[in-house]
């Protein structure tokens, strides 16, 4: 009887063994590449070469990537590649593009949707053969802006009118077979692979790759040519109706099929504001929509929302779930995002192309409660904290300061705009959440003794410059804080947040004849009455965007901790809307920019010293302006009272 009970037991435990080994998914690996870009070469056909042993323009192009993904490939391995947008840059209905490509005999008589399909297949089957070609077994596209012409989409222009035929020349690559089908056809559970009879059934859907549910979203809704959803136009970072529905049904589905351990959501527009951002037009999910599909990836337990287009590494955890959202950048493979996948674990590791390590992050779900650590780049951010902090305590010498785009000291010759005369720059470490990347670069400034140890001293030949963008945005709240000491007479900016892509609005902060100012536009602006701090003594000065939405009357300027409501305003219930393409600087202005403050508003640069400089992106209250005011003067930073506030 003992014996048959003993092998009994021993029976049920090899089945038990059996069973978890069965259930167990070896672990694997997968490559992330938003915003790759660099397949817009392979529609260029038309080049002309002197030399009779020239090769097609384009094969030489797709040999010359191939060998930098397979360079990738040996290097981090991998077996899936996954691109949350922006493969190329799609301008195939302008007139310029048009004229060339027909320039080519054998495209003469291509009408305006023969030429954006063509280009669809010339650019989209180059970078699928290059991807397939070394050796990965499943690639994953989600469709960007550029996919779709690029942005903005203006009602009844020519990109507007062509956005169908964007699409369909995206899905014929990436999502049908050479018959037409679709190649997403395995239910998940009782949920279709993609939303069947929407504009988005081609350019949408789920796939369960091994233990992770992958779900690829066209977050680009449009409801016709003629009707405006936003600031981009006919088109804005949303997802309604039966495509919400379809994406709602997978999520539910997917948590009664025991197989899948992980679910991750792409898409190319991040969610959560803040991200870091560069040479980005810097395009979000809508504002009204961001809760609603956040509360869909809360709800179902997504892991990991993987977006693109601000071409820049960001990682940040959801405050409400353990949902993280990880925006990253791959612009022709100058960074790249490896993942490990085991049952209970994702593990992420960024690189440089030049093989520097830029950060982690481990999602490990082996316990009850989710954690997370995290190094470098992939830190999560807070943006309830300091985003930008110079303290001009900490020099960097420029040749230990790395830039992650371009993985060494930024290329001057590539940033001339900003380098344009200076022959020894320097950077000013920024320690806040953002991190190194928002440094102050410049030259023509030097250090003395600050009200918290040290300050800048500026003049009028001084430029000061951070290459990304941001973090300031659209009419997200915000909060500017800084101490200055000038007895300079004029209007003199401080704060420079101009763009050199478009007209829109800055938020600068400026000294007029002693005043206060702050400035949407030439015209709009608003300006203190009784305050005259060129007085040559240290003085607080904030402005807090209070609320989303908020008009300039709404704004609230403080000097010394006091919150001041004597002010002459000038358009007043403008509402705040940064442009999205703004770049930060201190008492600098640059020929490029597209707001010239010198001819609009006789505004020169700065004089005197600066400390402190902070910025969060959200709205301080009248207490803490107070604390960080009095705080000061003791000689404590606001990033320290930041942390002590955080404890």
């Amino acid at each position: 009887m003992k014996r048959n009970t003993l092998t009994l037991i021993f029976t049920a435990l090899l089945l038990s063994i059996n069973t978890f080994a069965q259930e167990t998914t070896p672990k694997w690996r997968f490559i992330n590449i938003p915003d790759y870009h660099n397949a817009e070469g392979f529609t260029r056909i038309w080049n002309k070469s002197k030399d009779p042993a020239f090769k097609n323009a384009r094969e030489e192009r797709i040999a010359s990537q191939m060998t930098s993904f397979r360079e990738m490939k040996n290097a981090h391995g991998g077996e899936l590649v996954i691109l949350p947008g922006d493969t190329n840059g799609g301008h195939w209905y302008k007139a310029k593009y048009l004229n060339a490509f027909k320039s080519y005999p054998a495209y003469a008589d291509y009408t305006e949707k023969d030429v954006i399909i063509e280009s669809s297949r010339l650019c989209y089957q180059g970078l699928k053969d290059i991807v397939y070609g070394v050796g990965y077994q499943e690639f994953l596209v989600a469709v960007g802006d550029h996919e779709l012409g690029d942005n903005p989409w203006r009602k009844n222009s020519k990109v507007v009118k062509n956005l169908p035929h964007f699409r369909e020349g995206f899905a014929k690559v990436f999502t049908l077979d050479e018959k037409g089908n679709s190649r997403f056809t395995k239910k998940i559970g009782k949920a279709d692979a993609r939303p069947i009879g929407t504009k988005y059934e081609h350019t949408s859907n789920a796939i369960q790759y091994k233990n992770i549910l992958f779900v690829t979203i066209d977050m680009f809704r449009f409801d016709g040519a003629d009707i405006n959803l936003g600031d981009e136009g006919t088109v804005e970072g949303d997802i309604t109706g039966e495509h919400l529905k379809w994406f709602e049904a997978v999520l539910s589905e997917a948590q009664k099929e025991k197989s899948i351990k992980h679910i991750i959501v792409q898409s190319h527009l991040p969610i959560i504001y803040p991200v870091r951002k560069y040479a980005s037009s810097g395009m979000l999910v809508s504002r009204h929509a961001e809760e609603k599909v956040l509360n869909l990836l809360r709800k179902y337990h997504v892991d990991l929302y993987l977006a693109g287009e601000v071409h820049m590494n960001t990682v940040t955890k959801d405050d409400k779930s353990d949902l993280i959202q990880f925006v990253g950048r791959g612009n022709d493979l100058s960074n790249l995002t490896a993942v490990d996948v085991e049952d209970n674990k994702l593990s992420l590791v960024a690189y440089h192309k030049n093989g520097d390590q830029l950060g982690t992050l481990t999602i490990d779900k082996s316990n009850t409660n989710t954690t997370v650590a995290s190094s470098g780049l992939l830190a999560p951010i807070s943006p309830q904290k300091i985003q930008i902090h110079w303290s001009f305590d900490k020099k960097i010498p420029a040749n230990k300061f790395k830039f992650s785009v371009t993985g060494n000291y930024p290329n001057q010759a590539k940033d001339k705009v900003h380098f344009k005369g200076i022959t020894s720059p320097v950077a000013y470490l920024n320690d806040g959440d953002f991190e190194y990347d928002y440094s102050l670069l410049g030259a023509s400034s030097k250090i003395e003794k600050g009200i918290i140890d040290n300050a800048i001293r500026i003049d009028e030949n001084s430029k000061l410059f951070v290459l990304p963008i941001g973090p300031i945005a659209k009419g997200y709240e915000r909060t500017i804080s800084l101490w200055l000491k000038t007895n300079a007479d004029g209007r003199r900016i401080i704060f420079n947040s101009n763009s050199y892509w478009g007209k829109g609005q800055f938020y600068n902060i400026s000294i007029n004849e002693g005043q206060l100012e702050l400035a949407l536009k030439s015209d709009i602006y608003t300006v203190t009455t009784n305050q005259k701090i060129n007085d040559g003594k240290w003085h607080h000065v904030a402005v807090v965007v209070p609320q989303y939405g908020a008009t300039l009357n709404d704004n609230l300027l403080y000097v010394d901790g006091k919150l001041i409501s004597e002010r002459n305003t000038k358009g007043g219930n403008s509402k705040v809307n940064t442009s999205q393409a703004n770049w930060m600087s201190i008492a600098t202005q640059m020929k490029k920019h597209k707001s010239n403050l010198r001819e609009t508003m006789n505004m020169q640069n700065f004089k005197g010293l600066l400390d402190d400089v902070s910025m969060w992106t959200r709205a301080l209250n009248h207490e803490e302006i107070q604390q960080i005011y009095q705080s000061g003067l003791e000689g404590v930073s606001a990033l320290e009272l930041d942390k002590k506030l955080a404890q």
